[in-house]
């Protein structure tokens, strides 16, 4: 009989050392999807003289892939990232990710393992995909929506599956869905009016390193981490068209050249739910590389959307539990 979603889990935990397979026991998010997991073994065709057919086979490098959709319910997933938090507190905690690229916190890898358990009809099937690594994590929030994450993973080493079924993972303490209407965005000091929708990406531009004597990948590493996105807000002044021409000098202020967008906070993108539970995303060095405008129609709204990219990024997130979970 087919099986369905109902008979799987995943989930992830954060290993210490490269493949080590750490036990996986974190839940990514709500409605947690593994909407796409290969595996190739990244074959070669070696052909011969003398004959039009395959000759023989000969494989190369070890590599999967995964991708992983979620709505956002705690912020633990930002540390594959971000490196593991700075936590202070007492009863209510705040765990700080901070990344400006200048720290081995930030230049070095923290990859994940993560086990997929799937109920089948005739076997169980239990497989371990270590030495993962996040690429690209996507956070995106619209007007009516959920807080909705992607991310993508690419692992290096597989073994065997086992047959034997582990369970579910448990759910965190921090487990209620953040939705647009947590969410808050400031921009050069000033909040955002009437946003509609906001989207940042981490992509860390990392990959998988190989050695002679295995088809396995052996370690892995980073390279320049771009911290990107876009918004799009009702257009009612000239502000942000500014911030575009003053970084070519045509602004009003003619002939100043501003690299940066400015203000305090210059970038700030807060998922809050309460007091003791909220996600806030501090950004530095912001960039904006395009103004659009949409909507130039009868009777209908004007929106300006916004692409951008910033230097550094801090997360803070406060909670009433002590430790990533």
């Amino acid at each position: 009989m087919v099986r369905t979603g109902s008979h799987v889990y995943v989930k992830y935990g954060f290993e210490t050392t490269y493949a080590d397979g750490s036990t996986p026991n974190k839940k990514f998010g709500l409605q947690d999807k593994l909407s796409s997991l290969s595996l190739t073994n990244n074959r070669v065709n070696l052909n011969s003289l003398n004959q039009n057919t395959v000759h023989t086979f000969a494989y190369g490098q070890q590599q999967g892939s995964a991708s992983v959709s979620f709505i956002l319910s705690n912020p633990w997933i930002f540390g594959a990232l971000l490196g593991a938090p700075v936590t202070a507190g007492s009863s209510t905690y705040t765990h700080t990710y901070a990344f400006d690229g200048t720290t081995d916190t930030n230049r070095n890898i923290r990859t994940i393992a993560v086990q997929l358990g799937y109920d089948g009809a005739d076997a169980d099937i239990v497989r371990t995909l270590k030495g993962g690594i996040i690429n690209t994590l996507s956070v995106s929030a619209a007007v009516g929506g959920m807080v909705e994450c992607s991310a993508d993973i690419t692992y290096g080493v597989e073994s065997a599956p086992s047959t034997t079924l582990g369970t579910a993972p448990s759910l965190p303490a921090i487990n209620n869905p953040y939705t647009f209407a947590h969410a808050e965005l400031l921009v050069n000091g000033s909040v955002v009016a009437e946003c509609q929708d906001v989207s940042l990406s981490i992509n860390q531009n990392a990959e998988l390193l190989y050695k002679l004597n295995s088809h396995s990948a052996t370690n892995a590493y980073r390279k320049l981490t771009d911290i990107t996105g876009s918004f799009r807000a009702s257009f009612i002044n000239k502000a942000l068209l500014e911030k575009v021409l003053e970084q070519v000098k045509l602004g009003t202020s003619s002939g100043t050249f501003s690299e940066l967008v400015g203000g305090s906070p210059t970038f700030r993108l807060t998922f809050e739910k309460s007091a003791t539970e909220k996600i806030v995303i501090t950004g530095g060095g912001l960039s904006i590389g395009e103004q659009s405008i949409s909507g130039l129609e009868p009777n209908e709204p004007i929106f300006e959307e916004i692409n951008w990219q910033m230097k550094t990024l801090t997360l803070v997130a406060t909670s009433l539990t002590s430790a990533e979970e």
